[in-house]
């Protein structure tokens, strides 16, 4: 959850119990994926249902700001942990997926191979985790700070790729406690701005799944 991180480390070690049940459905859920695989990705329905529907172009949704699966699902290869190698990710192999019409099948099987990268980093991840420290000694001052510490004077943009896309945070500082101004880059809301385009010359029905393609969250979209 959000509360276990820190800055400079994580709230608590993880023990080897935690590790033996992340191992236990890290190493089961390849086969569910499978079967889950099995019942959809060629189903003909399903096919018949989303192929060529709703189709977002690469360089439309470039020229939108779309980041994210809906982004690479229209064929433009761009993850942030690729791109901008943050936190420990260059230190881990995995692929980019990436889809070839930018239908709501692409947007969905997308993420399915998403799915399978994902395990992939977690599997080398529980291989690799090293014992020692978890909190930098550097950081354990600004754990004693009173929640208004005075930042320096500036601006900083910080971004992650979160299954939504690009998550960002914008702050600029006058020397106060408070932020002169914030502002978060939602990505779900960026994302809905194309729903329009995608749904030009479809159907009524169609506009239900082009919706759920995109894979908003509310949250993000009603500020």
């Amino acid at each position: 959850m959000n509360n276990y991180f820190r800055f400079g480390g994580v709230r608590r070690d993880l023990t080897n119990t935690n590790l033996a049940a992340i191992q236990k459905i890290v190493s089961k859920f390849p086969a569910f994926l499978a079967e889950f695989e099995a019942l959809l990705t060629k189903n003909e329905i399903l096919c018949m249902r989303c192929q060529n529907i709703g189709v977002l172009s690469g360089k439309t949704a470039t020229n939108a700001g779309i980041t994210g699966p809906v982004l690479r699902a229209s064929g433009v290869n761009y993850d942030i942990r690729k791109v901008d190698h943050y936190s420990i990710y260059d230190r881990f192999d995995f692929k980019v997926p990436l889809g070839e019409k930018g239908d709501v099948y692409d947007r969905f099987y997308v993420r399915v191979l998403e799915i399978r990268e994902s395990l992939k980093i977690l599997e080398q991840a529980l291989a690799k985790i090293p014992q020692g420290e978890i909190m930098n000694k550097k950081s354990l001052p600004l754990l004693k700070m009173p929640r208004g510490f005075k930042p320096p004077v500036g601006e900083a943009y910080g971004r992650v790729e979160s299954p939504k896309g690009e998550l960002g945070f914008y702050v600029v500082s006058d020397g106060t406690p408070q932020p002169w101004r914030y502002h978060v880059r939602a990505p779900s809301l960026i994302n809905l701005t194309v729903l329009e385009e995608m749904c030009l010359g479809q159907k009524v029905a169609d506009a239900i799944i082009i919706l759920g393609s995109i894979d908003i969250v509310l949250g993000e979209t009603d500020r």
